[in-house]
Order: C-alpha cells, then sequence, then structure tokens
C-alpha cells in the first residue's frame, strides 16, 4: 500500500465535525502522516498527539502549533503524489466534488466518492432528480432561488398553505446547518427573513413527511456492497435534528439498530443501496429517509457522512460487528485501485 495520510479541517460549516472525524480514525488506524486544512487553504503536518489532545472538537476550533507547509491545496499537490488519502473533510469543500476533482486531474489517490458523483448527493436538487428517476420516492419540493428571492415569497407561502409544514433547508449545505421546519405563517416569515440574510445560497422547501427519521449507510466492503443496519432519530417535541441535536444531543436521541420490522429493515436498506448505486458512489456513503406507513421517503444522501466516535456510521458498523479500522484499510485499497 502507498504512503497514507488523512486530510481533515476545512473552512466549510461541518469543518469541527471533520476533527471529530479525524480524532477517530487516526485511533483505529496509523496514519504516516496527519494534515491539518485550515480556514484560510493553507495546509500543516500535525502529530497523533495533537490532534487527540484536542478538547470538545464539535465546539472548539482545531489550531495547529506548525508552521504552514503550503499556502493552498493547489500548492502541495506534489507533496500528495504517490500516497492514498483518507478524506475526513465534511460540508461543501469536502463533499462538493471540488476537491476530488483536483485530486483526479493530477491522479492523486483519494478515498470516498468521485467528483461528479459528490458534486450530484452535496446538491439536494440534482439528487432527488437522480434517484426519482431510478424509482426511489420523494416528497413534493420547492426551489427557492437566491438570486431571485423577493419574487418567489408567493410561491413559498403558496407551497406552505398547501402542506401546512413544511421544511427549508440548504440546496447545499449538510449537518442540518441552515434547517427549518415550519407549521405556522409567522415562523415561515421570520425563516424567510433569515434565509435571506445567509450565506448558503439556494433553498429547498419540502413538504414535511410525517414518520420515523431513519439514516442507513452503505459500505463496499470485501464481500460486496452491503447495507448497514438502520439507525433511527427520536426528536423531543419542539426539537428538530439541526447541529446542536445531531452532535450535541440536545433535545434528541439516536438508537442503533433502529427498532423496525424485517420488512422496515429490509425497504430502508434498499433505498440506500439503490441511492448509493443511482448516485454512483464510490466506497461508502449514507442515506436519510423518513419511514411512513407507506414506506421510506428519500431525503438526501451523504457521500463522506460523519466518522467520529458518536456519528451513525460507526454505531452501524459495530452493530454489524463490522471493525472500523477493516472498514478504514477497505476505503484506503478501493482508493489505490480506482
Amino acid at each position: 500500500m502507498n504512503q497514507t495520510l488523512i486530510l481533515f479541517g476545512g473552512s466549510s460549516g461541518e469543518r469541527l465535525v471533520s476533527v471529530a472525524s479525524a480524532q477517530n480514525i487516526i485511533e483505529n488506524f496509523n496514519f504516516q502522516e496527519v494534515v491539518f486544512l485550515d480556514q484560510k487553504g493553507a495546509l500543516y503536518l500535525v502529530s497523533k498527539a495533537e490532534l487527540l489532545a484536542h478538547q470538545n472538537p464539535f465546539l472548539n476550533e482545531f489550531e495547529a502549533s506548525t508552521k504552514a507547509f503550503a499556502n493552498s491545496l493547489d500548492l502541495a499537490l506534489t507533496f500528495f503524489k504517490n500516497k492514498t488519502i483518507f478524506l475526513a473533510l465534511h460540508g461543501t469543500e469536502g463533499e462538493d466534488g471540488q476537491i476530488q476533482s483536483l485530486f483526479e486531474k493530477n491522479r492523486i489517490h483519494y478515498t470516498g466518492s468521485g467528483s461528479v458523483a459528490s458534486q450530484s448527493a452535496f446538491d439536494k436538487k440534482i439528487s432527488k432528480q437522480i434517484v426519482s428517476k431510478a424509482g426511489i420516492h420523494i416528497t413534493d419540493e420547492l426551489i427557492i432561488y437566491k438570486n431571485d428571492f423577493e419574487s418567489q415569497k408567493q410561491n413559498v407561502l403558496h407551497f406552505f398553505k398547501t402542506h401546512q409544514k413544511i421544511a427549508l433547508k440548504p440546496v447545499a449545505n449538510g449537518s442540518s446547518i441552515g434547517l427549518y421546519i415550519v407549521d405556522k405563517e409567522k415562523d415561515l416569515k421570520n425563516a424567510l427573513e433569515k434565509i435571506k440574510e445567509n450565506a448558503f445560497g439556494d433553498y429547498i422547501a419540502e413538504r414535511f413527511i410525517q414518520g420515523r427519521e431513519i439514516t442507513v449507510g452503505v459500505f463496499d466492503s470485501a464481500k460486496g456492497l452491503i447495507a448497514l443496519p438502520p439507525s433511527e432519530v427520536i426528536l423531543n417535541a419542539g426539537r428538530s435534528f439541526d447541529y446542536e441535536g445531531k452532535y450535541l444531543g440536545a433535545g434528541t436521541q439516536e438508537i442503533t439498530p433502529a427498532q423496525l420490522t424485517v420488512t422496515e429493515i429490509q425497504a430502508a436498506q434498499k433505498m440506500a443501496l439503490d441511492a448509493h448505486k443511482a448516485l454512483h458512489c464510490f466506497g461508502y456513503s449514507r442515506t436519510d429517509m423518513i419511514l411512513t406507513a407507506n414506506g421510506p421517503v428519500y431525503l438526501e444522501t451523504n457521500t463522506l457522512p460523519g466518522l467520529s466516535r458518536p456519528s451513525f456510521f460507526p454505531q452501524q458498523l459495530n452493530v454489524a460487528d463490522l471493525k472500523f479500522s477493516d472498514f478504514i484499510h477497505r476505503q484506503l485499497e478501493l482508493a489505490e485501485k480506482r
């Protein structure tokens, strides 16, 4: 195997999640190098001890104690040559396909889905179009374009009155950042004002689906593509599965494995596998859905899902009696064979 390194950090809203993922990954695999990408794009070599010593990663920014060895990924391409990179990045720059495209053009080995699949899955509008064509059930939606926001307010209001309760979320973002769930017209107006001011770009409005929140990981194991045991998110009254709920446990419970019937498990796993294949994901992914009385309804697919100790994917691997270290090794193997 090539020399291995892990790349984490970045400037996205999920950079803290990336640090937590990197900590768990390096505890389970001996990488030759650990590379931190800061918010300005500079790169630093850090020690395993330094990364593991960082406390409360979901709340506190990580800062390298060393000097940067490159001011951008473009300037570090020679450094990455003949090495295999485990991508522990999350959010925009990790999952929107740009870094993947850069590495592909320069024949650099990296883990996770390719540039096209990453870009497609990260854009909720595009991903839902793709999976819908593959026969996967999606819900009603309305795209709210940032550059034409004011003229679309009436359309959003009409969409809200039609469905009575809707979810508003960025077309391209993750970790439930910028998510609003509204069932009152006054709350819709407040949410739209916040959306107008934020930097997330276009938004998607979806009919709120009543059901159970389920997420299923997919893993390209040595025995082939498999779906992992589903997890369920249970929200306390008045909560939504936002960043605080997802990573700080505020008003949420996560149950792995989800207490489902055999039929429900099979339906959820089939949706995750079908979405992974339809989007041409590679290595691993995780698909979120709502389980209704009529079966699961697709929400989104994550091409670089969180791998921190409390994240769903490690939970599901553990329930499936699969070692996290074997998962990491398998991803590095796949990256070299890509």
